[in-house]
């Protein structure tokens, strides 16, 4: 069994996982000087994911229609499951940005989404559309809220990636829970903003561990999102707790469970009996 522990964490190098098979895992769009770094970054669970069939659109907020998009067909992730979209300035960009005087990015307030769909589906001024949506992100850069993008994607949040006053060094970056949030770029690489508090992992308390129903949590201040993953990786439950959760349900075996609690994620080994 503890080899296929030490295969999930190498297979999951974030400290988040996903359901999804696909999903955009951070965004920057305001870069330094020229604008010659600024990217899409997708995430899959699985490295060297296969990206046939998927196509990446950016929407303009002006009028709520697609500016360009990308047919990803022929490419797949790297051996940690990322894949770049961007200026040639990124580290480790597969796929560029075409070249522009100017940003070419728009900076908000804009929309990025992924289709199962082909680049023939979405040629310029194609209106925003849920139909083959796999996942999308609306923002901007202390803009007002799109509701045409908001609605129109099925998103509830536009992200502000210039939350910390500096967006021309910060990028909106996938949270535990699915959220996004300001923080370094981090092309090719872990979501700085999703660190691990030692002192937290450390006094935090679940047992009983193994457990038949229920595990108990102490050392939690408030409530907490939890998260409990197969050692392959799919999630088999997502619940809301504050100091307790039932796992009858569960079938017996290992599995990981991961703790969203004030923008901290934490993963335990928990055996259900």
């Amino acid at each position: 069994m503890k080899k296929y522990l030490q295969f999930f964490m190498v297979i999951f190098p974030s400290l988040y996982v996903f359901s999804q098979s696909l999903v955009i895992n951070e965004v920057n769009s305001n870069s330094p000087g020229a604008d010659t770094a600024e990217f899409v970054e997708l995430y899959s669970p699985s490295p060297n994911f296969n990206l046939d069939g998927y196509v990446l659109v950016l929407f303009n907020g002006v009028d709520d229609a697609s500016y360009a998009s990308y047919d990803l067909d022929g490419y797949s992730t790297n051996s940690s499951g990322y894949f770049i979209i961007g200026d040639t300035g990124v580290t480790g960009v597969s796929l560029n940005f075409p070249a522009s005087p100017d940003s070419f990015l728009q900076n908000g307030a804009d929309a990025i989404a992924l289709y199962q769909a082909n680049k023939s589906d979405f040629p310029n001024d194609t209106a925003v559309t849920k139909t083959n949506l796999v996942d999308a992100i609306v923002y901007g850069n202390n803009d007002v809220d799109d509701t045409g993008l908001l609605t129109g994607l099925g998103e509830t949040t536009q992200y502000n990636e210039d939350e910390a006053n500096d967006s021309q060094n910060h990028s909106l970056q996938r949270q535990a829970d699915g959220s996004f949030k300001a923080g370094t770029a981090t092309p090719n690489d872990n979501n700085l903003v999703l660190s691990i508090e030692e002192a937290l992992s450390k006094s935090l308390k679940i047992y009983p561990n193994p457990t038949a129903n229920m595990l108990y949590f102490k050392g939690l201040d408030g409530k907490a999102w939890v998260s409990i993953y197969s050692i392959t990786g799919q999630r088999v439950m997502r619940q809301e707790i504050f100091k307790s959760l039932d796992v009858s349900a569960l079938t017996e075996g290992v599995y990981i469970l991961e703790i969203s609690h004030k923008e901290t994620a934490i993963r335990k080994k928990v055996l259900k009996r």
